[in-house]
């Protein structure tokens, strides 16, 4: 399994194109199974203790399956 990781902001920029493109299919976004399939990733949150600030973090987790799809969304999104 091939995971991205993005910041808050990264993540928010790249929700809002695909958001735009899939206009009229909106449940890419909204069912994880639909996304899997359409995009090819799942999305989750990952939230850990950052002991050099003394607080938490958190960042946006994709997790592929296939490396291809990775390098896919590397090549249009970042």
């Amino acid at each position: 399994m091939t995971t991205i990781k993005l910041t808050e902001l990264q993540w928010g920029e790249i929700y809002t194109r695909i958001a735009r493109e899939y206009s009229h299919k909106p449940s890419v976004l909204m069912l994880r199974e639909v996304g899997r399939r359409e995009l090819g990733y799942t999305v989750r949150r990952h939230r850990w203790w950052d002991t050099e600030i003394d607080e938490y973090r958190e960042e946006i987790h994709l997790d592929f399956d296939d490396p291809a799809w990775a390098t896919q969304f590397r090549l249009k999104h970042l």
